[in-house]
């Protein structure tokens, strides 16, 4: 996996305190990792100020899947 991943991995088991092998791009945050939507929030927060991007609440909403979440900070950053 790239560099952007592996600080979306890591960011995403701290938050959630759980193990970094469980954050695969497959992994539904909500089924996979037990987020619930107060994790969501924080965890969107938190990748807004690690990765210095900004994510509209409409797109947060849309992340279902790390893949998801990690396609749409691939994209701000090629910006």
């Amino acid at each position: 996996m790239d560099e952007l991943f592996q600080k979306i991995q890591k960011l995403i088991a701290d938050k959630l305190e759980i193990d970094e092998s469980k954050v695969t791009l497959d992994a539904s945050f909500r089924q996979d990792l037990g987020a619930d939507s107060l994790d969501t929030y924080e965890l969107v927060y938190a990748i807004e100020e690690e990765m210095g991007i900004t994510i509209p609440d409409e797109k947060a909403n849309e992340f279902e899947t790390v893949r998801d979440a990690y396609e749409f900070i691939k994209s701000q950053q090629s910006k």
